[in-house]
């Protein structure tokens, strides 16, 4: 048995490695901790935990080859794309990946692609937005899906804290490929419209994928663009997209802008009945001045003909009375009326929603009946089958071959004979014909 040099050997090694990997390849794994010497060169493990088991292949990155001056520290610890060559180094017996190019792969290119995006984004002033939100908005419009729990956390929200505003729903998908070109219909058609006070993009939480479509650059654009107000309420916190940088607020959930954009009916109440005892209080205060002023008056002068000026400055008092008190019942009767028009709108709009329940029911009440036809239609093409099989197995039914004129022979052991040579070897005992069977004795074969 011949006796092999270290020299043969990893010549032999690095011969049939080159020759296997004779071109660029790329690896995918994980860039461990890697080590960076003082000629540039840098060294790291590329790691892959598969079944419960790990696999390392070292990399390296000689300093006086790296033309791309990449520096392996920035990707230490993250899953990536590594392209270079397969290399056996025969003097130490060393197997090594070269490196010459690397990127980051799955979701953290993704984000990487977000952050450039957003500089991008940010460096234009497309965050810059500072359109105002309007304090008591008559209508809302909501862009979200038509079906799921949002638009109903959404509208429970304004019911609540504002229930004289309308609610305009834009519905559209919010998740997956064609979402983010949806809520840019939908936006554009909400501008074309121009009802709408302030609109809500909102949706609820889900994964980073699931919320791709609000870091759309042509969505965040039109956001932008919008000439009205824009309040984002987009997954649950922490999560955060360009959407939402673009808006002209940002909050943690779909209740939470709609909170935002709506006061509370019951602090407007109290500021209400706050704002007229203060306005009491002020009148009362302007009498008791004035009241105070004219006596004053009234005693410095009265070396003056007094009796003329108590006349006067009396008849004056009771005019600014008069006024003040005319003044105070118009303003309490302006704000009565408010308080009866936010009853009526209340009362309309608790209408309304009984109209849309009872449409609701005759929806369904439609789509029953369809229901119930579209089964009795299925039943009846069922049958139709059925009878078609029947009539296809009553076909291989040996009596209807014998009504056609048919017969079957049969052995002295009852068996069906299907060839000459039963005649020589066992003989026949009878033939069966459609309407009754015939005893053979004697059979002549020719």
């Amino acid at each position: 048995m011949k006796i092999f040099s270290i020299r043969e050997i990893n010549t032999k090694i690095k011969y049939a490695i080159e020759h296997l990997f004779d071109d660029d390849i790329l690896i995918k794994g994980e860039i461990q901790p890697p080590k960076k010497y003082s000629n540039g060169s840098q060294y790291c493990q590329l790691l892959e935990k598969t079944d419960n088991k790990q696999y390392q292949i070292a990399c390296v990155i000689l300093g006086w080859e790296n033309l791309s001056a990449i520096n392996l520290q920035e990707f230490s610890g993250q899953e990536v794309i590594v392209t270079g060559k397969i290399d056996f180094y025969d003097g130490s017996g060393r197997l090594q990946v070269k490196i010459n190019h690397i990127e980051i792969f799955g979701e953290g290119a993704i984000r990487q692609k977000i952050e450039k995006l957003k500089k991008k984004l940010a460096d234009e002033g497309i965050f810059n937005n500072a359109r105002t939100v309007p304090a008591y908005p008559e209508t809302i419009g909501v862009i979200t899906s038509e079906q799921g729990a949002v638009i109903h956390d959404v509208q429970s929200a304004i019911n609540r804290r504002f229930p004289i505003s309308n609610i305009l729903l834009y519905p559209s998908i919010v998740q997956g490929e064609t979402a983010a070109k949806c809520i840019i219909r939908q936006l554009q058609k909400a501008n074309e419209d121009k009802i709408s006070d302030v609109m809500l993009i909102v949706r609820g939480g889900g994964s980073f994928f699931d919320l791709m479509p609000f870091n759309d650059e042509t969505l965040v654009r039109e956001i932008y663009n919008s000439k009205i107000p824009i309040v984002t309420g987009i997954g649950h916190e922490p999560d955060i997209t360009l959407a939402d940088y673009a808006s002209d607020k940002s909050t943690p959930t779909p209740t939470a802008a709609a909170e935002y954009v709506t006061p509370n009916s019951d602090d407007i109440i109290n500021s209400i009945n706050i704002s007229c005892l203060s306005f009491s209080e002020i009148f009362k205060r302007k009498i008791t001045e004035y009241k105070n002023q004219t006596e004053n008056t009234l005693l410095s002068i009265k070396q003056f003909n007094p009796k003329q000026i108590i006349k006067n400055n009396h008849e004056e008092r009771k005019r600014l009375e008069k006024t003040l008190m005319i003044k105070l019942r118009v303003k309490l009767d302006n704000i009565s009326s408010n308080i009866k028009l936010s009853r009526i709108r209340l009362s309309s709009n608790l209408k309304n929603l009984n109209q849309a329940l009872q449409l609701s029911k005759k929806s369904v009440s439609g789509l029953e009946k369809s229901i119930s036809e579209k089964k009795e239609l299925l039943l009846i093409k069922k049958r139709g089958y059925i009878n078609s099989l029947t009539s296809m197995i009553s076909s291989y039914d040996p009596s209807y071959n014998l009504k056609r004129g048919f017969s079957i022979i049969r052995s002295k052991d009852r068996k069906i004979v299907k060839s000459i040579k039963v005649f020589k070897n066992t003989g026949i005992d009878s033939i069966e014909l459609s309407d009754g069977s015939v005893k053979v004795k004697n059979v002549e074969i020719e």
